[in-house]
């Protein structure tokens, strides 16, 4: 369906997690709901496990220290069927707009770094898992299922897309996404070491400088589209939350601030935060700036050779117990139906058709 509205305002949040609190965080996830609203935007993007905050001790301690800190991320991590995100889902619903949120999701035993894209009208229009945790993020997170990754949604705003991290500088999902049509991108970033912390043999693309100034302005050029690109920050006490018992507390945080940037899709940067700025960084969309770039180089249409070059793409889930049907056949499973997440929020009616979200839009 063609975009009901091609100029809008969408926001970035730039602020700190409600580090190891599930209720506090889903707390802040509303006040910005609702901050973002007032200010007149139509889209709000928060950044990679804002809930309940990026494990970034991950990064800083051994093995033996991190155990009491996963314990307690996995107690205060989401579930996406919890009355907990039915009210960040009314929150969207109450405030006319779009949201786009990044959490760590706990379903059944295992976390992982999920996203959200909620409709203004509450209904979940994509739920998505990161499919490779980074490194050590191994010791918390697993990996997507096939039924759980595809990143771009057809909505009143645009197509738009949403990835974690390092999912930004994936040449796979940059090729996916321009195939499936975006126009508008939530690259979600988590904490961001600065360049100045950086220890060799550490490669820059691990700072937060690079993923700000480089790999995201990138994947605008690229793709041709309007990148946001949320990024968390920290104060001295997030670091003292995030540091266990017996382990020096990080002296200089700054380094961590200031990287959440928006883009336009020829990559000129159109909002930057400095270290100091906490609340939303707003800009003014336009989809018909997609136009000129997509017409020189669209490399998931014009300008590709789908004879020549080709992505396999299996969207199927994977099944450790699965069953057969009376026919002998093998029973498919959905997550999104699993969790109930195909159903309307507080079982009313789906407003999903073009007319209810247009009028959520608006307001009406």
């Amino acid at each position: 369906m063609p975009p009901t509205l091609t100029k809008y305002k969408a926001a970035v949040v730039v602020a700190e997690p409600g580090w190891f609190d599930l209720d506090l965080s889903v707390q802040k996830t509303i006040h910005w709901i609702k901050e973002a609203s007032k200010s007149g935007c139509k889209l709000v993007a928060f950044p990679e496990t804002w809930i309940p905050g990026y494990p970034y001790w991950l990064w800083k301690v051994n093995y033996l220290e991190s155990l009491p800190l996963i314990k307690a991320y996995r107690e205060n991590s989401l579930k996406v069927d919890s009355e907990l995100m039915r009210s960040i889902r009314r929150a969207a619903r109450e405030n006319h707009i779009y949201v786009s949120l990044g959490f760590s999701e706990i379903d059944l035993a295992t976390c992982y770094l999920a996203q959200v894209l909620i409709a203004p009208n509450g209904d979940v229009i994509n739920h998505r898992r990161k499919i490779k945790p980074t490194h050590v993020e191994k010791l918390v997170f697993g990996d997507g299922t096939g039924d759980s990754f595809m990143s771009v949604s057809d909505t009143q705003i645009g197509r738009l897309g949403q990835l974690n991290c390092w999912e930004n500088f994936s040449p796979f999902f940059k090729s996916l996404n321009a195939a499936c049509g975006e126009q508008i991108h939530v690259a979600a970033w988590p904490l961001g070491p600065g360049e100045g912390s950086r220890k060799d043999p550490d490669p820059k693309t691990n700072t937060g400088d690079a993923w700000a100034d480089q790999i995201t302005p990138a994947y605008a050029m690229e793709t041709c589209t309007w990148t946001l690109a949320p990024f968390q920050i920290i104060s001295k006490e997030g670091a003292k939350k995030n540091t266990p018992p017996g382990v020096e507390v990080e002296a200089n945080i700054d380094h961590y601030n200031g990287f959440s940037r928006i883009y336009a899709p020829d990559g000129t940067c159109v909002a930057k935060a400095d270290k100091d700025f906490e609340g939303l960084l707003v800009a003014d969309i336009d989809l018909n700036e997609t136009h000129l770039p997509k017409a020189i180089n669209d490399f998931g249409g014009a300008y590709m050779r789908s004879d020549l070059i080709r992505l396999l793409v299996d969207t199927r889930r994977k099944e450790l117990v699965t069953e057969t049907g009376p026919d002998g056949s093998i029973l498919a499973y959905s997550t999104r139906e699993r969790l109930g997440l195909h159903l309307p929020l507080d079982g009313s009616e789906s407003k999903n058709e073009e007319a209810g979200l247009v009028s959520a839009l608006k307001g009406v």
